[in-house]
């Protein structure tokens, strides 16, 4: 498969703090960058970390919606 190149603009410090955060992380700065992209395209699933958050979110709502209809 033929691969094109992206081009983004960001600030020096964000640029900076990416690739300290990748490197800390022992990972490589593309292949975090397409796995962000292929979860914004839905896909590839989002971690666990997030699903986890928002099956945590959705119940405080509930709580919260039944209380004020009650």
């Amino acid at each position: 498969m033929a691969e094109s190149r992206l081009n983004i603009r960001i600030s020096p410090q964000k640029k900076e703090a990416f690739y300290e955060k990748v490197k800390q992380e022992g990972k490589n700065a593309t292949d975090v960058l397409i796995d962000l992209i292929d979860q914004y395209l839905g896909i590839k699933a989002q971690s666990g970390e997030i699903l986890e958050l928002k099956q945590r979110v959705e119940k405080l709502e509930e709580a919260l919606l039944g209380e004020a209809a009650a």
